[in-house]
């Protein structure tokens, strides 16, 4: 099961990474964007923690994305050293833009399966997340 789990997790990568380089954003910065899409605001250190990565690769791709328009960074009045990341109308774009491209990928992908072994593989993989969740599992969001 590793060795599925972990070439399953390889050919995504791979296969999600040309549309969302068409996009105009990495698969990182894909992650930030959800997030920041579902929270609404964040820190870079609530960033950090829910992708379990190191601050500085974090503020690394923020950069980027603020440099492209993606986020806006303001300081946080509760905390002075800190900054409130929000996601741009330029952001919402890139990051439907890039659902849309890896949406497509996908469809094209499994478009020999019959509707319902789609429905049993979403089952079973809503299942698995939910178990890797309980052991606490930190979840990079897709798209």
């Amino acid at each position: 099961m590793v060795r599925e789990v972990g070439a399953a997790t390889r050919l995504l990568r791979g296969l999600m990474a040309p549309p969302l380089h068409a996009a105009g954003i990495t698969q990182a910065e894909f992650h930030l964007l959800v997030i920041l899409e579902e929270r609404g605001t964040s820190t870079g250190k609530e960033l950090s923690c829910k992708l379990s990565l190191d601050k500085t690769t974090v503020s690394r791709q923020l950069t980027a994305l603020e440099e492209a328009g993606a986020i806006a960074r303001t300081t946080d009045p509760a905390n002075r050293r800190s900054h409130l990341i929000t996601l741009t109308d330029e952001g919402r774009d890139r990051l439907a833009d890039a659902r849309r491209r890896t949406i497509a990928v996908l469809e094209d992908r499994f478009s020999t399966w019959p509707p319902e072994e789609l429905d049993v593989l979403a089952d079973h993989l809503a299942r698995f997340n939910d178990q890797l969740r309980g052991v606490g599992v930190t979840e990079a969001p897709g798209p």
